[in-house]
């Protein structure tokens, strides 16, 4: 069964909506629990992004569905940067520690 234009566009918005209400939540999560640290670290940031959506993912049980959720998850993801850094999402600094400098 195809779904209605409509039915496919009231879906889009609703995901747009939860994505965005999820979004301010995660961020905001994030910015309190980094008053934590003197120097909050990106890598350990990027690592715990990374263990919650494997944490999701592997909450498919259906490995085709996993596998399209993956995708739909890898294709979304340049869009959601370029959108972040035309909007001036904050800055980071890099330290790097026992590496050469170039």
């Amino acid at each position: 069964m195809t779904p209605t234009p409509e039915a496919l566009k009231a879906w889009k918005s609703e995901e747009a909506r939860q994505t965005q209400i999820l979004a301010e939540a995660i961020d905001a999560a994030i910015q309190g629990t980094a008053k934590q640290f003197d120097a909050p670290m990106i890598n350990a940031l990027c690592g715990a992004l990374v263990t919650v959506q494997a944490a999701v993912l592997s909450s498919v049980a259906d490995p085709r569905n996993r596998k399209e959720l993956r995708k739909a998850m890898e294709r979304s993801l340049p869009r959601a940067l370029a959108e972040a850094i035309a909007r001036g999402n904050g800055h980071c600094q890099t330290v790097v520690i026992g590496a050469p400098r170039q």
